[in-house]
């Protein structure tokens, strides 16, 4: 078959976001005399005494976020024994990344900063706007953190990649057109024929319920929830007869990866593909994480689908109502509230499995809406890996 490239759409999610905030109301920290706490967007951060008071202006970086080696984070690798002997200078990223740490039995989830500190206010003649909301992440340097194994090379002329799947002849007679212009060598018709012909397959992630706003649920809402699983992203596709697997970004050539090797490994996910054509079945695939094998033995691997995406229609349904059955693990159904939160914390429900529970996934069952609640406890203890 032959493939075209189709770029995947990237769109910044509410937890990559280094965002301008007020801060709200301060309280004692219940066990440090030079602590206090308060709140952003619901999540609760511990900053030091009198540096910062209600009204100011602040950035807010959430968990598994990087921060550049700037000196406005330089506090966070001048302590301890590694100060001042990282080789050539270079601070390692894992001392630069922002995780979910207590403070005298506190949970802090994420960093607080003074704007002044990150952006001073004579810049504002350049043009930057630091208003309330504002993401500022580009301007001071700060990325999401991926871990190792969940890195990509974006470019499809990579050694075992593959450009994304498209369909071998045109559905429209525009695409003929510009399927005939391509046959007689007609250059520029290409990008156009790949237009037709391709799918918009989106890269997959759910946001923060923390960071929702406006689209939380609403109390009494019908949800479900299942088990966040610790993995990496997967996703499978049959276009004329011809299976596809990938990971969050990418199209893998059958090979020995984590993505060919659960295809081989279960069989309903090509016989599902097969019986749906075109549809693209989402999962968690694993073990990719250390620590994190689901009772998994040396050479077995595990798939857990959490959604489905149709392109011929735009539209997204739980693959549970289409008929697929490896599920991530469902922990409540009903109506929704404040208490589900609760629900991310616990161990894994999935059989044989002994590990920790990452989280929990909340969607509606009346409208398109899924967000997640990850466990402190679980941040906090897979950055001290």
């Amino acid at each position: 078959m032959e493939i075209l490239e189709m770029p995947p759409v990237v769109e910044k999610k509410a937890n990559h976001r280094a965002n301008v905030v007020r801060v709200g109301e301060i309280l004692p920290h219940p066990n440090a005399e030079r602590l206090e706490i308060t709140l952003i967007d619901g999540y609760q951060v511990v900053i030091g005494k009198g540096s910062m008071k209600t009204g100011d202006l602040a950035v807010y970086i959430q968990p598994d976020s990087v921060v550049p080696q700037t000196e406005p984070f330089s506090f966070l690798w001048k302590t301890g024994p590694e100060a001042n002997s990282f080789p050539n200078n270079i601070v390692p990223e894992k001392y630069r990344r922002i995780t979910v740490r207590r403070f005298r039995g506190e949970y802090s989830e994420g960093l607080l900063l003074p704007l002044a500190e990150l952006l001073p206010v004579n810049d504002r003649a350049l043009g930057y706007d630091y208003t309330e909301g504002t993401d500022v992440s580009d301007l001071i340097g700060v990325t999401h953190y991926v871990p190792e194994f969940d890195r990509e090379d974006t470019h499809a002329s990579t050694i075992g990649l593959l450009a994304a799947p498209r369909r071998k002849y045109p559905k429209t007679i525009k695409g003929w057109f510009f399927f005939l212009l391509h046959k007689v060598g007609f250059k520029k018709a290409q990008r156009s024929l790949a237009l037709e012909t391709g799918f918009n397959f989106p890269v997959y992630d759910v946001d923060a319920l923390k960071n929702a706003g406006r689209r939380g649920f609403q109390t009494g809402e019908l949800v479900q929830a299942s088990e966040k699983i610790h993995g990496s992203n997967g996703r499978y596709v049959c276009v004329d007869g011809v299976m596809f697997a990938g990971s969050r970004q990418q199209w893998k050539q059958e090979g020995p990866n984590v993505w060919w090797n659960v295809l081989k490994q279960h069989y309903e996910i090509e016989n599902w593909c097969r019986q749906n054509p075109n549809k693209v079945l989402y999962g968690e695939v694993g073990p990719t994480q250390k620590g994190y094998n689901y009772g998994c033995e040396k050479g077995e691997t595990f798939f857990f689908a959490y959604d489905v995406f149709d392109p011929e229609t735009n539209t997204w349904s739980w693959p549970g109502n289409e008929g697929f059955e490896l599920l991530a693990p469902p922990l409540y159904s009903g109506e929704y509230n404040e208490d589900l939160k609760k629900w991310a914390d616990g161990p894994s429900v999935v059989p044989g499995a002994t590990e920790q529970r990452e989280g929990v996934v909340i969607s509606s069952r009346v409208r398109r809406n899924k967000l997640k609640v990850v466990s402190n406890a679980f941040l906090e203890k897979d950055s001290k890996r």
